[in-house]
């Protein structure tokens, strides 16, 4: 399954295919539950590459360029994108569930690709409502079908950026 799927994303859309690669490589690798592997992938290179991005957006960072009023536009526009992204999805799922009436509409606001918050979120707020509600396999699926549509988006913007210039 996993191999059909990345290669039909990767046909249809060859400009996100490395992004797309990357993320089924590291699906495959965990769904093989071959221990080497993935303790090196959950261990070593998550907490290396997590520290090495930190250390070089640190040194590479100036306080005049986090201090540019553009880069607190950025700040804020990435987080109305996020409000407005979370009410798509709550909207989506209330449109789902109207439609369907079995489904969660919670469930919608998972699909905000912020891994694993959101379906961490979903559950809390499900699990509140009705303490034996179990929809965190349901939000997380919502919420990897996010990351995938973040890799398409991504890999196309990266391609029409040099069409803008």
């Amino acid at each position: 399954f996993i191999v059909i799927t990345c290669g039909v994303l990767c046909l249809l859309l060859p400009v996100a295919a490395p992004l797309i690669m990357c993320f089924f490589l590291g699906v495959a690798v965990k769904e093989a539950e071959i221990e080497p592997f993935v303790k090196l992938l959950d261990e070593t290179v998550l907490y290396g590459s997590t520290f090495f991005l930190g250390l070089l957006l640190g040194v590479l960072c100036e306080a005049q360029t986090i201090m540019d009023p553009k880069v607190g536009l950025l700040i804020i526009l990435g987080m109305l994108a996020l409000l407005i992204s979370a009410i798509g999805g709550l909207l989506g799922g209330w449109v789902v569930y109207l439609c369907t009436k079995n489904y969660n509409p919670v469930i919608g606001i998972a699909g905000v690709s912020c891994v694993p918050t959101t379906a961490k979120l979903a559950q809390h707020a499900a699990h509140e409502a009705n303490p034996f509600s179990m929809i965190l396999p349901l939000a997380l699926g919502a919420n990897i079908s996010g990351v995938i549509v973040t890799a398409i988006a991504t890999g196309v913007f990266i391609s029409t950026v040099s069409l803008v210039k």
